[in-house]
This record gives structure tokens, sequence and C-alpha cells, in this order.
């Protein structure tokens, strides 16, 4: 921004959860430091933190909150959120680092297209060329809500030649760093604390873009993101596994119309069934989200309520839903590309 652009400049609020790992922190802060912004603050929230974390956040410019308790990422956003004030609150993960002019260009973007949510280019940090399996260069989903991005379908990553260099509208943004102007979470309210972790920001995206909201992905903003930080024992697959396939039914239940519900759920069905007949790993996790949706109709049928009553668009009016099935595509036709698809979103 210009010298005059500088003094109007929106307060923006960045939040980061973070659960033990000193060098991770640090980093993320460290380049916090060195962003090209003027009125921004940054609320990191220690969520069951046991190491010295704190002391290290304690020599950067950060407003710390503890919990004893491991109170999952959308419950923790959801705290932070309710400590700030600024016109956009940033969701940044704690193993990222950002680039000078990360923030001033999200906060260009959104003013420019007047966005609910901005993503920015999302890179591994550990190979800077390639985009991260986390976001890449922003998402869409299937016809059974089935996420891909630009930049990674599935596993497959591609390099970063420029290639989604232009701004575009998105379905969904990556809760790895995505920035939310506030007044959307005052019309559609925060993050479904019941996903605790994945796939909350698939089901808060949807809920924006039901809502007549607008995503955007913005290009010129970058950050380098290390992923499968907070979950990385061999231990916890099991768990992240459950959550993933829970969230995935609990989101489509949540969001769909009854009608959309009839015709895609017995396809989404076999799909989970058949993924793990080819991952026997996932088996347990699958049923167990099976079992846990059936054990909370009632839940799911008091979100459904919710969401009527902010729902402006109907399904097939929604931007960014991928007419057919992205594992056909990808598996069988070997479209490994965002542009091998050879799809234009529309609503």
């Amino acid at each position: 921004m210009e010298n005059g652009e500088i003094m109007k400049s929106p307060k923006v609020d960045v939040l980061i959860l973070h659960m033990n790992g000193e060098q991770i922190i640090k980093n993320c802060l460290e380049s916090l430091k060195k962003i090209d912004y003027n009125n921004y603050q940054i609320h990191l929230l220690l969520n069951s933190t046991t190491d010295k974390s704190e002391s290290i956040a304690k020599k950067y410019k950060v407003k710390i909150y503890k919990s004893k308790d491991n109170i999952g990422f959308a419950e923790g956003n959801n705290f932070l959120i309710k400590k700030t004030t600024g016109k956009y609150c940033v969701m940044l993960n704690n193993d990222t680092e950002v680039d000078k002019n990360w923030l001033k260009e999200m906060v260009k973007c959104s003013e420019k297209h007047n966005a609910d949510i901005i993503q920015p280019k999302i890179l591994a940090l550990r190979d800077k060329k390639m985009f991260e399996y986390a976001g890449g260069a922003g998402g869409y989903v299937d016809k059974y809500i089935i996420p891909f991005c630009r930049g990674r379908i599935f596993n497959n990553l591609e390099k970063d030649i420029g290639q989604y260099d232009h701004e575009a509208r998105l379905f969904w943004a990556c809760g790895s760093c995505m920035m939310i102007r506030r007044d959307l979470i005052n019309k559609i309210g925060s993050l479904d604390k019941n996903m605790f972790m994945y796939s909350e920001e698939l089901d808060f995206c949807w809920r924006t873009n039901l809502s007549g909201g607008k995503i955007i992905f913005c290009p010129k903003s970058k950050v380098y993101h290390l992923g499968s930080y907070t979950i990385k024992k061999e231990k916890m697959n099991r768990q992240k596994e459950f959550l993933i396939h829970r969230n995935h039914f609990y989101t489509f239940l949540k969001n769909y119309s009854s009608g959309s519900i009839i015709k895609r759920i017995m396809p989404l069905l076999c799909l989970e069934i058949g993924a793990g007949i080819i991952e026997p790993r996932r088996t347990i996790a699958i049923w167990k989200a099976f079992f846990w949706i059936l054990a909370n109709i009632n839940l799911i049928k008091r979100k459904r309520k919710e969401i009527k009553k902010l729902r402006k668009l109907q399904d097939n009016e929604i931007f960014g839903i991928y007419p057919k099935n992205i594992i056909i595509q990808h598996y069988i036709l070997r479209k490994n590309k965002f542009n091998d698809l050879k799809w234009q979103p529309n609503p």
C-alpha cells in the first residue's frame, strides 16, 4: 500500500493455535515480525502446551492465551475470534512462514472484490517451488463434497510455474491460512466446534456460499506451510482418519438440501466403503464415523435448521461444485492436474 493508504489500513487480527514445538512457533512469529503492514495484532492460544513455547512467544508482540486442554482447531479459533475486534481475522497455522507482503495483498484483494474470505497461495515450506497439500491455489469440491485444489488433486502436487497467478473465485479456502471478514462471522456464525479439527473450514466456506458470500484466491499473497505438524505421530493416525471421515459425512448432511442428499447419499456411502476395501486401515475409522452420525441425528437436524435460516442460494446455484466424481477423473481417467479437468467453475 502507498503511504497515504497505510494510515487507513483496516485492523487485522492474526489467530494462531499452538501445541508444542519451540522452533515451529519461533519461525512463524519471526516471519510475521517482518511483514509490511501496520495495523495488525497477533493472538496466540497455547493449546495444552508443555514446552518452552510461551517464553519464546513473549519475545514478540503477541497476545498470549492458554488452555490446559486441547480444545481443537475449531473451538480454539472461536475462542480467539471472541477476543478480537478487527475488521478482518486471519486463521494461520503455527507451522507456516509468511511472505513480507502476505497480509497487505490479502487486504487489498478483499477490499477490491468485497470478498468475505481470502486465501493466499500456499506453497510447501520444504520446497517453495511446489504447492502445498493443504490449500494450494484454492479449493473446490465435487458433487459428493470430495475436496481438491488448484495445484493439488489428491496426492498429486503441482510445481508453481505461475499457472494460477490470477485472482479467482473459490468454493473453499484452506484453514492453514484464510482471512475472514468479521461481518461474515456475525452473519453465519463461527466454526462448528463439534468438528474439533479437519474439514471445519470446508463447512464454514459452504455456509458462506449458501449465504451468498464470496471466497477469493489472492496469488500475490504467499504462505509457506510445513504441513501435518500437530498430528504427526503414527498412533494418532486412527483418530485423524476417524475425524476426516466423520466430518465429511457431517458436513455433507448439514449443508446439502434434502433433495441433493437423497440423490447423492448412496453413491457417497459406496465410495466410503470402497475406500475401506482399498485401504483396510481406514475401515474402522469409516464405520466409527457411520455410527457417530447415527448417534447424532438430532444434532444434525438442529444444524440443518440453523443453516436453512441463512440459505439464500439453492444447491445448483452455488459456485465451485464440480459436477463429476473427482475420484473417477483422477484415478481412472488419470487427470492429475486441475487444468486437466478442463472445467470452468460456474454456479
